[in-house]
């Protein structure tokens, strides 16, 4: 069977670009890292550590300082809260979003809240919830809330009018019909957009939440090495928060990929 030539140049270039720019990160990094090490030298290891210092900071956290314990707390916290941040905040955004009335009605006061810092709610929150888990996770899901609402609210207003009628057209009835299969699709990269914002801001959430508790996680090992000014330890504990944000992120993005497989 003959058919048409493949154009193998284009694939080569990309993949001639991908590992161009893999190696420029490469070169980026350990010039940061070389940078600081200088830096950490020349400067009181108390106020300004060098790379070296934190590294071995690091495994000593991982192998005798309790991180993976604390990294679990903090996982299951973050967990929590946004999960029930995603599941309130999507269908609060489906309800506003399609219905005017509800729209004019919450839209000032979810405007007013998300306006307000969550930090600044924090002293309430661990009155009116407690300092258990409660009110961890209310933190965690103010922080994580309203990127979810805000996107899905436009995605779902946004929905194309004429992909909704020829929908209807084609016999897709009741209001649960065109969410299943038009609306929520449709608005599927909204979502997902708000979901990326709402993962750095759920971390941000629940480090405030553990150091201000300092009943465990990530936080309270902050909290504990910053207490006794050793910069080291403290630094190691806070590298895993924006890794994870960046793993998190990355998983998103690789769902948002596989939810959308229908577009191509």
């Amino acid at each position: 069977m003959t058919g048409l030539p493949i154009r193998s140049g284009v694939p080569a270039r990309w993949t001639a670009a991908l590992r161009g720019l893999r190696a420029r990160r490469v070169m980026v990094a350990v010039g940061v890292l070389a940078a600081w090490q200088i830096a950490g030298e020349l400067n009181n290891p108390v106020v300004f550590p060098p790379v070296s210092a934190v590294a071995v900071a690091l495994v000593n956290l991982i192998a005798h300082g309790g991180l993976l314990p604390a990294m679990g707390a903090s996982l299951k916290l973050l967990a929590i809260g946004f999960g029930v941040a995603f599941a309130g905040g999507s269908l609060l955004g489906i309800l506003l979003g399609r219905y005017r009335l509800l729209d004019v009605t919450l839209g000032p006061y979810v405007s007013a809240l998300y306006a307000t810092p969550a930090i600044a709610l924090v002293p309430l929150i661990l009155v009116w919830f407690g300092f258990g888990l409660g009110g961890r996770v209310t933190v965690v899901f103010l922080a994580s809330f309203f990127p979810i609402l805000i996107n899905t609210y436009a995605g779902v207003r946004d929905a194309p009018g004429p992909l909704i009628e020829v929908a209807r057209s084609l016999g897709v009835t009741g209001e649960l019909g065109l969410l299943r299969k038009v609306i929520i699709p449709s608005a599927v990269p909204f979502i997902m957009a708000g979901v990326r914002l709402s993962i750095g801001r759920g971390v941000v959430g629940m480090a405030v939440a553990e150091v201000y508790l300092r009943l465990g996680g990530i936080g309270a090992l902050i909290v504990q090495y910053g207490a006794v000014f050793r910069t080291d330890y403290v630094i190691a504990a806070i590298l895993p928060l924006p890794i994870l944000g960046i793993g998190l992120t990355r998983l998103s993005a690789l769902l948002e990929a596989r939810l959308q497989a229908w577009r191509t």
